[in-house]
């Protein structure tokens, strides 16, 4: 079956359920609601997409409530205070007392920053002072701007701190990022801590409002504030900051076995490329899934499929901590913003790979069934990437689901733009017949069918290994052959992870008989490994061949062990004890490295592992990786002793 057309009669008849203009009018009803991001809105957006399940046939339909206290921690991510908006409107005042409406939430909810605390009951009326760029202390006039309104392009949440801190009485922002090219879109912004690093309001951070505007409209203000004029803006805005709940959403199509297979995506943002799209594409998926078990068409699932609607990172991880699920889960599949309008892409749909220390054959499953879904439309290109986060942070080690990420990256991002016209319907129809099948291959797989897909890991596994050793070759040639060498030995091993992974599929006793197989398919790409190597080798004879990198000392003589799950953010640690070290919340680097920390291998060993999967020249030191989380890390070894202090790792 591992043919070009391996799952054809599968996709077809997924194909002939699947319809793409539904998950666009349930992505349409999702956006509705969200689009005013408050969190009662966000709990009737919950209660719409539990409806939408239970409408899907889905049981065990649940609408879970996380705390939304500014206190709670889940793995290392400290949750939000809720947050609620009753008005919120910007006048400009120009000096001959003639007023115009700027910003009005009524009409564009994103024209006022998410958790922006209330003004005095009548408003705040204040000069408008410009500071281009409001994140560099540098950049501040020398007359004070307190009690004046800060315009600035910068990106609010980064110069928030920095405006708090000298007493301004509010924000007004027309920044964009610079690959939106959206004249007369307005920001969104739903980061709103002190800590410019950091993302969500809590009970630590200090309240603050800021008003959104478009580029073109911000350019205009510039224009009058160059001419001379003096401007004022009155700011009203009626808003709450207080404890309450965040919403999780959950159904399945029940299995006949314990095990799970997941399919999950963040709710509750505003927009409808990111992240209704891909709820929509999941109710569509439960929906077809479940009317063709039920009619026979499909035969019955061995294992349960979950659908899981969070709310970004906080929410997933209180289900990761809290459900007892990960556990039992043996594949997942993560939906964020995947199917925008192609003319609007930054970047086509993407198949987000897993992190190296949790290959698995779940990347060559979704690369296969891409390529036969997508290879017959050419309109919607598609690529492979390594991996990147979003709520597949799941594939974290310590939570242990292997979970590629299906999406793409829109010009319409957290913006105004973000509406349903940046929908492609026709997408996130293949999307979701893609993902159905992925779902469903995992939820039925039998011992053939593991067979079958450890020979497609292993093509896979030969075909990466065959595009490493030609990028490769540049880099032997340049005199680092030895490097070169150890890279592809390196990838030979991971592919040789991800052909056994499969055996997580079968229960004890058949897992004894497929492991012969399994393990002559992984020395197959062992050898392709060296195979590689050696025709590598024989082209760059006169490479020169550097000494062996010998691990620093302390880095071998420690193994530290993960004591919190998920990535860290170090939101656990007060800012005033941070040491002046930034938030790793998105840091790749980190991720990896903590991802090899197992307690048996040694930090050198962990960093190298790290390293080797992060490279895209040369193979970077331990004190290089260390310096890319925190640019003033003396060492890794000074940034592990950090982490050890704060009771994230143990030795």
């Amino acid at each position: 079956m591992t043919g070009d057309n391996m799952f054809v009669d599968l996709l077809a008849a997924i194909g002939r359920e699947i319809d793409g203009r539904r998950a666009w009018d349930n992505s349409c009803a999702v956006q509705a609601i969200d689009r005013s991001f408050t969190f009662s809105r966000f709990r009737k957006s919950a209660e719409l997409s539990a409806d939408l399940m239970r409408a899907a046939g889905l049981a065990e339909v649940q609408v879970q409530e996380a705390p939304a206290d500014g206190r709670s921690v889940f793995g290392d991510w400290l949750m939000p205070l809720a947050w609620e908006v009753e008005e919120a409107t910007l006048d400009i005042i120009s000096g001959d007392g003639r007023r115009e409406r700027a910003a009005d939430r009524a009409v564009v909810p994103q024209c006022l920053a998410m958790w922006s605390g209330p003004t005095p009951p009548d408003g705040t009326e204040a000069d408008i002072v410009w500071v281009a760029d409001a994140a560099d202390g540098s950049s501040y006039p020398r007359d004070a701007v307190a009690g004046k309104i800060v315009f600035t392009s910068a990106h609010p949440h980064a110069a928030k701190r920095l405006v708090c801190e000298r007493d301004a009485a509010g924000m007004l922002s027309d920044y964009q990022p610079a690959a939106a090219r959206l004249p007369d879109a307005v920001s969104w912004i739903n980061a709103w801590s002190d800590d410019p690093g950091g993302w969500a309001f809590t009970a630590r951070d200090t309240p603050a409002w800021c008003f959104m505007i478009s580029p073109r409209q911000g350019e205009q203000l510039r224009a009058r504030m160059q001419r001379g004029e003096r401007l004022r803006g009155r700011a009203v805005v009626r808003s709450s900051l207080g404890e309450g709940t965040l919403p999780l959403v959950t159904g399945v199509i029940p299995g006949a076995g314990p095990e799970e297979v997941l399919l999950l995506g963040h709710q509750f943002e505003v927009g409808a490329v990111d992240n209704a799209s891909g709820i929509g594409i999941m109710l569509e998926v439960a929906r077809a899934l479940r009317k063709l078990i039920s009619e026979g068409r499909l035969p019955a699932l061995r294992r349960t499929i979950r659908f899981l609607f969070v709310s970004e990172c906080y929410t997933t991880l209180f289900w990761a901590e809290r459900s007892g699920c990960p556990r039992r889960t043996v594949a997942g599949v993560c939906l964020d913003a995947p199917c925008g309008a192609t003319d609007l892409a930054i970047e086509p749909l993407t198949i987000y790979a897993n992190p190296h220390s949790q290959m698995s054959y779940v990347d060559s499953l979704m690369v296969r069934l891409a390529c036969e879904t997508m290879g017959a439309t050419p309109t919607y290109p598609w690529r492979q990437a390594a991996f990147a986060m979003t709520d597949n942070l799941v594939a974290d080690r310590t939570i242990d689901i292997p979970c590629p990420w299906v999406g793409a990256h829109s010009r319409t991002w957290h913006s105004s733009a973000d509406t349903p016209q940046a929908l492609d319907a026709d997408a996130q129809g293949l999307v979701a017949r893609m993902c159905a099948a992925y779902a469903y291959v995992n939820a039925t797989a039998d011992r053939e069918m593991v067979l079958d897909l450890a020979l497609l890991a292993a093509a896979h596994g030969r075909e990466a290994l065959a595009r490493a050793a030609v990028e490769e070759l540049g880099r032997a040639e340049a005199g680092e052959l030895d490097d070169s060498l150890r890279q592809l030995e390196y990838l030979a091993e991971r592919q040789a992870e991800a052909v056994g992974s499969v055996l997580r599929l079968l229960p004890p006793h058949e897992r004894a008989q497929a492991r012969p197989f399994v393990r002559a398919l992984q020395r197959d790409v062992a050898r392709a490994g060296r195979s590689e190597a050696a025709a590598l080798a024989r082209r760059t004879p006169g490479a020169r061949t550097p000494a062996t990198r010998e691990a620093e000392d302390e880095l071998g003589a420690i193994r530290p062990q993960r004591l919190v799950i998920g990535p860290v953010t170090l939101d656990r640690v007060p800012p005033d004890q941070r040491e002046g070290k930034p938030s790793p919340r998105w840091s790749g680097v980190l991720f990896a490295v903590l991802n090899w920390c197992d307690g048996k291998r040694s930090l050198a060993q962990a960093c190298e592992l790290a390293a080797r999967e992060l490279r895209r020249g040369r193979t970077e030191t331990a004190d290089e990786l260390a310096r890319r989380i925190d640019p003033s890390a003396p060492s890794m070894l000074d940034y592990f002793e950090f982490l050890r202090r704060h009771g994230y790792v143990e030795w």
